[in-house]
């Protein structure tokens, strides 16, 4: 509950971003946008989450907001990876990311963890064994890494056609 409420109050505290040149913001909400970035990048400073995750944007925008995003992850103390190829599991539909990009908030060995896993969904589906029991594993292995309580994952592999 405390780790949901540092979020929250986080978020709240940077959706006004500090930025320069707010006027070329053109992406809409961009602002709240980059107020998420920052609070992900400090709550994964503090060890509260392992990884966050931007909003998607298209490779041109992706590409706009790059030196901020990069901005705020070193003054956070933590790095960032533009992912043009998101793992998809059952955790989200695939129509959220399809074709986007994302910024992954991390610092550490998280990478590597997720890259681990995008391999192993790799492999299964390779080895003909991406069925129910192999997405259940993947996207549990993801929420995990997005520290999701056994109850969220459980929600959202329900409410995204996990199982099928």
């Amino acid at each position: 509950m405390l780790k949901k409420i540092l979020l929250i109050t986080l978020v709240s505290f940077y959706s006004n971003a500090n930025a320069q040149n707010l006027d070329e913001f053109t992406v809409e909400n961009i602002h709240f946008h980059m107020g998420v970035v920052a609070a992900f990048a400090e709550v994964v400073n503090m060890d509260v989450k392992q990884i966050g995750l931007s909003e998607m944007f298209s490779a041109e925008e992706a590409t706009k907001w790059e030196p901020v995003i990069k901005h705020i992850t070193d003054r956070n103390g933590v790095l960032y990876y533009r992912e043009n190829n998101f793992l998809v599991t059952d955790l989200f539909s695939p129509s959220r990311t399809d074709g986007l990009t994302l910024f992954l908030i991390y610092k550490g060995d998280t990478l590597k963890k997720y890259n681990a896993l995008k391999k192993r969904k790799a492999d299964l589906i390779a080895s003909n064994k991406y069925g129910q029991e192999g997405r259940r594993e993947i996207a549990t292995g993801f929420g995990k890494l997005l520290d999701y309580s056994d109850d969220v994952i459980d929600r959202l592999i329900a409410s995204n056609g996990g199982g099928h």
